[in-house]
């Protein structure tokens, strides 16, 4: 997932991570004497996880074609992530969202090699995280599961050591060790960066895999590398778990997080815009596109507004927007400061959730 951006899959062994630019890989810390005791009890709660995807080639007319020539209606691509248990009673497990995401079949290996078909219980594409639940053949949760208990992300510092577990290039249950590099990282590949960046070696592979701290609590799910070659180079990123538990049981419950929107296409004023367009000010979120119907379309809001602030927040650019309506629930009110023309207006607006983002253009608040 990076600038390039780009989230990327391999088949089978070489799977889901997310890649851009940069490299420098750091010694590790030394390990604690007893740290083979701590993995030892922590290594059952990590699972791998296999997707398979089907990609259908048909096309309206054009099946006694493909058929003719012998060429397939569809075929079944193979991806793998990494993921951990985090309740043995109810079978859940988390990873990320872009390991399963169009995932026709989902299976998870434990480490004793037991493999189980897994539901996908629910999906967030903008924290990029997913819930999942493993049951045998008779839909029944396995009684041998191990959960690993989710730490608290906040407390950890800069330097603290770090080990991550993952099934990096096919390889099961690898254990790594770093330190946090840095915490609160943007990098850039969505509006609600927040990352613990840390140098432990994470790979293709180890997206959904737990970062741990040295009391073998989940301090982040590894999710994104910086990397000039598609392997480590001493960068990699990690959603901290106190993100994710705000979401849990919204994915639990309803199958996804319910967001607000507004239904605009925002753009940062900057100063080429300003000068261009003869802008009143000098700061703000320029709407350039609005849905129609949609919550903004609703309050009034015009083609050509500048959104200055929301909720008492100032909105220099489209994320500081998400960020705030990302505090907010569908069907609660807004207030939305903004600027036309000479005048400074406060509107209401009533949000909305925000439908399925495959029926919207990309970058829609």
């Amino acid at each position: 997932m990076f600038k390039s951006f780009n989230r990327f899959s391999k088949p089978a062994a070489v799977c889901f991570s997310l890649i851009v630019t940069f490299s420098s890989a750091l010694a590790s810390p030394m390990p604690p004497a007893d740290l083979p005791d701590l993995v030892a009890k922590i290594l059952p709660g990590v699972v791998n996880i296999s997707s398979v995807t089907v990609i259908d080639y048909r096309v309206q007319g054009w099946d006694d074609f493909l058929q003719f020539w012998g060429l397939p209606l569809e075929r079944k691509q193979s991806s793998l992530g990494s993921g951990f248990v985090i309740d043995k009673a109810l079978g859940f497990v988390l990873t990320n969202n872009h390991v399963v995401e169009q995932a026709s079949e989902v299976m998870v290996t434990l480490q004793d090699k037991q493999q189980y078909r897994a539901k996908i219980i629910g999906k967030d594409q903008k924290m990029d995280l997913a819930l999942l639940q493993i049951v045998d053949k008779n839909q029944k949760v396995p009684s041998t599961l191990v959960a690993v208990p989710l730490g608290d992300s906040d407390a950890v510092r800069i330097a603290e050591p770090v080990f991550a577990v993952g099934n990096p290039f096919g390889l099961q249950h690898t254990v790594t060790m770093g330190i946090i590099s840095a915490k609160n990282r943007t990098i850039g590949i969505g509006p609600y960066d927040n990352f613990l960046q840390t140098d432990a070696s994470i790979n293709p592979g180890n997206s959904g895999g737990p970062l741990f701290n040295l009391k073998g609590q989940v301090i982040g799910i590894n999710t994104v590398i910086f990397s000039k070659t598609g392997q480590s180079g001493g960068l990699g990123f990690a959603i901290p778990t106190n993100e994710a538990k705000k979401i849990l049981s919204d994915l639990q419950k309803y199958g996804r997080v319910p967001r607000p929107w507004l239904g605009i296409l925002g753009e940062r004023i900057t100063p080429a815009l300003e000068q261009y367009y003869r802008l009143p000010v000098s700061e703000g979120v320029l709407v350039f596109n609005m849905v129609e119907g949609a919550p903004a379309d609703e309050s009034g809001m015009r083609l050509g507004d500048i959104i200055q602030s929301i909720e008492g927040n100032n909105a220099r650019e489209p994320h500081d927007i998400e960020r705030t309506l990302m505090n907010r629930k569908p069907n609660e009110k807004t207030k939305v400061k903004i600027r036309r023309g000479r005048k400074s207006l406060e509107i209401t607006v009533k949000l909305e959730e925000l439908p399925p983002l495959r029926n919207l253009p990309q970058g829609i608040i």
